[in-house]
């Protein structure tokens, strides 16, 4: 058979998998290695990444931040713009992890977002490739800038083949650009499928490409960036449970609601906090309340004597139990929604 043959029928293959279900059987995958592959502790091995080319330059950010703003606000604009989340008080840091919220405070794929998404507004004055390729080079050179952390090169990678498949004209399934983004960061380092900010940055990547839309169709009766920003939310937190309780042995009671109180903040958050770093002036202030906001919120619901449930170890198969289910209830939501279609379809 020729190679072009075989080719073909490969591909004719693939586009007939149900994305759903190979990505619940890619985290199981990872899932197992984890647990029963264990490494001992302190081993090292695989590529690391040696990309930390402006260290000075992060440091002089650090320190303006720290100049303009009081403690320990300074510390959390550091950790959502630069990534640094080492200098976040104890106390903070408890509270983040109570509410679920510790996610926000590193340096993720929202951050890219928004970065290129302001290069892409240049294709009205710009042409469209030429924006793209300069998207592609601020990712680039922001994923560099905050010393390539693990789930900034996720969503690197993610955004780059994304502009790619706009460049050649075919736009592709986000799950399968979420699929070879983990297996390309896993060509480079198989050790990171062990990596806690790994797993978490692609679970809850995965919950908001798969849950998210079936939940916002759910939620129409709600305004919409009311809807949009707790399908998310949810999306994402239901996707991490397990991985959450395996690691910390807690689940946050009050998460999915501290979410969505703050997660509207953080596109404000980082806009003013560079707009704060170049000019300072009343931007200083604007910066300021939001984050006070953001850390009352935080510490208000972890001081609840609910907001969290102790959680003790549990066996491999509850969670691929959990997996099963999820993605069950998944399959049939999503058929639901065709048939629902449909039907208007023929009734119109």
């Amino acid at each position: 058979m020729k190679r072009s043959k075989i080719l073909s029928l490969a591909t004719n293959v693939v586009s007939h998998l149900n994305p759903y279900v190979l990505a619940v059987f890619l985290y199981l995958l990872i899932y197992f290695i984890r647990f029963q592959q264990a490494l001992p502790a302190g081993r090292q091995g695989g590529w690391e990444p040696k990309l930390d080319l402006f260290p000075e330059i992060r440091q002089n950010l650090d320190m303006r931040i720290s100049e303009l703003l009081p403690s320990p606000q300074a510390e959390l604009l550091s950790g959502i713009l630069l990534g640094n989340k080492k200098d976040l008080p104890f106390d903070l840091k408890l509270a983040l992890r109570d509410t679920s919220t510790l996610h926000i405070v590193v340096v993720s794929g929202q951050n890219l977002t928004l970065l290129a998404g302001l290069f892409l507004s240049l294709s009205g004055i710009l042409k469209r490739k030429t924006a793209i390729f300069m998207s592609i080079g601020a990712v680039i050179f922001y994923t560099i800038l905050t010393g390539a952390q693990i789930p900034v090169i996720r969503a690197a990678i993610m955004a780059i083949l994304a502009f790619s498949a706009q460049l050649v004209g075919r736009q592709r399934d986000g799950v399968w650009i979420l699929i070879v983004t983990g297996a390309l960061m896993l060509l480079l380092n198989p050790l990171w499928i062990t990596d806690l900010s790994f797993q978490l940055s692609f679970l809850a990547t995965l919950g908001v490409i798969l849950i998210a839309p079936i939940l916002e169709s759910r939620l129409k009766f709600l305004p919409n960036f009311i809807r949009i920003d707790l399908a998310v939310t949810i999306g994402a937190q239901i996707m991490v449970i397990p991985i959450i309780a395996q690691y910390f042995h807690q689940l946050s009671i009050v998460g999915v609601l501290a979410n969505l109180l703050v997660g509207w903040t953080i596109p404000f958050i980082m806009i003013l906090g560079v707009l704060m770093i170049l000019v300072g002036g009343v931007v200083v202030f604007l910066v300021n309340a939001l984050l006070t906001y953001f850390i009352y919120i935080v510490t208000f619901f972890s001081s609840l004597p609910f907001a969290w449930e102790y959680v003790g170890e549990k066996s491999l198969l509850v969670w691929i139990g959990y997996y099963m289910i999820l993605a069950a209830s998944l399959l049939l939501l999503n058929n639901d929604k065709r048939q629902d279609t449909q039907g208007f379809a023929k009734s119109s």
